[in-house]
């Protein structure tokens, strides 16, 4: 049990990294769902629009847990030093990055098949980002204070979105057992 403590971040930590995530992909989820729902309507019952909104924000739910869970992984596989120490700010700035960097992506892709030099160029500058922002925010204690005042923030969506993801999670496994 002593070596799970010495590999892994703190929950505290990782309950930082979870809100994050859930901010992340809940907020993205929901932009998604009222950018269709216009034409949801046109297409669909009340009831089926319930059962994709519950499908949404139970793979929200669950994409948000996947995240928090390799993140948290890769703490425990790394050094210390690079991903454990400092986990939730760490963990805080490799999702906004991450969010980012896929938002553009998404935006970019448009239902075409990225060149190769494109695919390249969004791994690679994401991750000289990130290296660059977690070096940054060691010398710049603000911006430090910053980021987890900003953290901080985000945790409160928490009370709002897990219970709505596991309230979806009941619809959509309701809906496939009977």
């Amino acid at each position: 049990m002593d070596w799970i403590n010495k590999r892994f971040p703190r929950r505290s930590e990782i309950i930082a990294v979870l809100s994050v995530a859930v901010f992340v992909c809940f907020s993205w989820t929901l932009y998604g769902f009222f950018d269709k729902l216009s034409s949801f309507v046109l297409y669909f019952t009340p009831a089926e629009i319930g059962n994709i909104f519950a499908f949404m924000m139970a793979f929200a739910l669950l994409e948000s847990l996947a995240v928090t869970v390799i993140l948290t992984l890769i703490s425990g596989i790394l050094p210390s030093g690079w991903l454990r120490e400092g986990f939730a700010l760490k963990g805080f700035v490799i999702l906004i990055i991450l969010a980012v960097t896929s938002i553009l992506f998404q935006k970019t892709l448009n239902l075409e098949f990225p060149s190769t030099l494109s695919l390249v160029g969004f791994l690679l500058v994401p991750l000289g980002l990130i290296l660059a922002l977690i070096s940054l925010i060691h010398s710049k204690p603000k911006l430090k204070d910053f980021l987890i005042n900003i953290q901080d923030r985000i945790l409160i969506m928490l009370y709002v979105y897990i219970p709505l993801g596991l309230f979806a999670l009941l619809v959509v496994l309701f809906k496939n057992l009977f």
